[in-house]
């Protein structure tokens, strides 16, 4: 009988023999996040090859407790635990701007008329960036109170700063500050405002408001607190100014109240208001009074005598956060996110890049699954949910990850950092490396490796110092490590480092005219090696050959990876998606969703287990797992190649 007369037959008998399994009901999974995938409206279980499932997540920003507009119309948004975002694209995508910042807990935000930014903090102070919020550096030469809730400037470069006790002033554009707290004992300023004439008003919590005109020695009580329904209340939670001068201020629980004349006479202005927590009030260039509150935002014509809403489209109404710039154009800060609005329309969102970071490397261990984004830090998988991992990180730009035996290793924007492996505290370690660190790998002995762009770096644990690895002096693009070692790629080519007693670091033949991108262990003593379009296996010795199978056209590759369960398997994370090899790399296919959809997405990381579940990062889309159902030796892939 011919072979391909037995190839036939022995299809017939498989195919009959899946008929007669299908027969069955599939069996649950048992992956992480299994039970709520299977929940999710329209689940399939997988299919042959490999089939894609949303984690949902990790999602979330924290509340937006402050928002401004900087240079070039950038869009800055503060949360409240997860530091400072920007945009430059009008809110489509997003990318943290924590450069320098030593506390996630924005909670102010100004944008001066010379292009500089000041960020307030609960916890370390006042930041000022030259830089659009590239840079930011600490602005608290004599703050005595690292709480600061607001800022406002005026001409000859003096700006007030609002803490937790008390006013400060700095006349030199916030190099130096001075208390300026003559009449007001030791309490928490909310909210400034600068009339025309340089009188300032301060809002605070619990004291009601104070007044200071120029050249006066004191402030002044104007109110104790505003009277509402025989309650009174004294925190002050904002302050605007509006049409001729007009002070609003909003309250904690008794809405709105106006003055006329310096805040002397007050009267309530809540007509039409639904809610009377007022969380903040802006004005727009016409004079239009804005105020966002428990329960949406309203807007008055009249200036303050009636409120309308304005919710068409606001799926979360509890306010945080609130502007109106000269255009009419608002922005709202919810918990949930972020929306741009103005009268007349409906509210869009411009949260999706808030909501879920790109998600740049992971990490897997018996203790479970740990992710590294650009923006949010680290998340790990706690009860199939997603929970934030930052405790003692200062910047949340996570590049790379790496483990060890006893702990797991990140390189941040903000340096090299660990954490003992089933615990939840960062450590920094120190001294700061000379260069900027890209990337980090660890070997056989637990020696970490850092590669940056002045070379390679190893920590030397007992005397807690970076060392300069001599042999690899060019500027490191990627590290990985495996059983087998630490592979470190260079700009002018690829070194090995095995995991065995007294290694040192070798530089292996790599195919003339080949630039790596990265590099990462495959079968045995097997490297597969990519170029951003071509992936390539050889060994430590050399001996390299591309493989047989091009991925489709304009495919960028960003990580490949070898599966633990199968070692004919291979991955490819791209600009296109994820796409397997059942032969080698000699046939890829495109991974597809539960529903039968390819994916598309940018894929950045990919990383499989010894189970059949794979990770992977992605742009977009949060953390999603691949379940793979290719057979142990690609059999279909095989059987059918004998027909064509």
């Amino acid at each position: 009988m011919s072979v391909r007369r037995l190839a036939i037959v022995f299809l017939a008998l498989l195919v009959a023999a899946a008929s007669f399994f299908s027969l069955d009901k599939p069996e649950p999974l048992t992956f992480p996040f299994a039970i709520p995938i299977q929940l999710q409206p329209g689940y399939r279980p997988p299919e042959e090859g490999v089939t894609l499932y949303p984690t949902e997540g990790p999602f979330g920003i924290g509340v937006i407790q402050t928002i401004t507009v900087g240079s070039d119309e950038t869009l800055f948004v503060g949360t409240y635990g997860e530091g400072l975002f920007r945009s430059k694209d009008g809110g489509a995508r997003w990318k943290s701007s924590n450069q320098g910042l030593k506390d996630k807990f924005i909670v102010a935000l100004t944008h001066l008329g010379n292009g500089r930014l000041f960020a307030g903090t609960i916890r370390a102070g006042l930041f000022t960036s030259r830089d659009n919020g590239d840079h930011w550096v600490s602005a608290n030469d004599g703050l005595e109170n690292t709480e600061i809730q607001s800022i406002v400037s005026l001409p000859g470069g003096r700006i007030f700063a609002g803490t937790g006790r008390g006013v400060y002033i700095s006349r030199d554009e916030g190099e130096h500050w001075k208390p300026f707290n003559e009449g007001l004992t030791n309490v928490m300023i909310r909210d400034l405002v600068a009339t025309e004439d340089e009188t300032l008003f301060a809002a605070t919590q619990g004291r009601g408001l104070f007044r200071r005109k120029p050249g006066e020695a004191l402030w002044v009580q104007m109110t104790r607190g505003f009277h509402y329904q025989g309650v009174e209340e004294r925190i002050v939670r904002t302050l605007v100014l509006g049409r001729n001068e007009a002070l609003f201020v909003g309250t904690f629980g008794a809405g709105i109240f106006r003055s006329l004349d310096g805040g002397v006479q007050w009267q309530s202005a809540n007509t039409g208001l639904q809610n009377l927590s007022i969380r903040s009030l802006s004005v727009d260039g016409a004079g239009i009074l804005y105020a966002g509150t428990g329960e949406g935002v309203f807007y008055s014509k009249d200036d303050g005598a009636g409120w309308s809403p304005l919710t068409e489209g606001l799926t979360n109404i509890h306010i945080h956060s609130f502007i109106a710039l000269e255009d009419g154009t608002l922005y709202a800060g919810t918990k949930e996110g972020l929306f741009r609005g103005r009268i007349g329309s409906t509210w869009e969102d411009l949260h999706q890049g808030l909501l879920i970071s790109p998600i740049q490397t992971l990490d897997y261990g018996a203790e479970g699954i740990a992710v590294g984004t650009e923006g949010k830090g680290t998340y790990v998988n706690m009860n199939d949910m997603w929970a934030s991992d930052n405790i003692g990180l200062v910047n949340l730009v996570v590049r790379d990850m790496a483990r060890g035996k006893v702990f797991l290793h990140i390189v941040t924007d903000d340096g090299v950092y660990r954490r003992q492996l089933g615990r939840h505290r960062w450590e920094r370690l120190k001294p700061d490396l000379p260069a900027d660190a890209l990337s980090i790998g660890v070997d056989g002995t637990d020696r970490v490796y850092v590669g940056t762009a002045a070379g390679l770096f190893q920590y030397a644990e007992n005397g807690g110092a970076w060392e300069r690895v001599a042999a690899v002096g060019d500027p490191v693009t990627h590290l990985s490590d495996g059983k087998a070692g630490v592979l470190a790629v260079t700009t002018a080519g690829t070194w090995v480092k095995k995991n065995q007693a007294d290694a040192g670091w070798e530089k292996m033949t790599t195919p003339s005219g080949v630039q790596f991108q990265f590099a990462v262990w495959g079968k045995g003593n097997q490297i597969l090696a990519a170029t951003d379009h071509e992936i390539w296996t050889g060994k430590t010795g050399g001996d390299w050959q591309a493989l047989e199978g091009t991925l489709p056209e304009g495919t960028t590759i960003l990580s490949v990876a070898v599966s633990p369960r199968n070692r004919n398997l291979l991955y490819a994370a791209s600009n296109q998606g994820l796409f397997w090899s059942p032969d080698n790399g000699r046939n890829w296919h495109l991974a597809r969703l539960n529903q039968g959809e390819p994916f598309e997405k940018q894929v950045n990381a990919v990383l499989p287990t010894k189970t059949n579940a794979i990770w992977l990062a992605t742009e977009e889309d949060g953390v999603v797992i691949g379940i793979d159902q290719v057979g142990k030796n690609g059999w279909l892939t095989r059987v059918l190649s004998l027909f064509q």
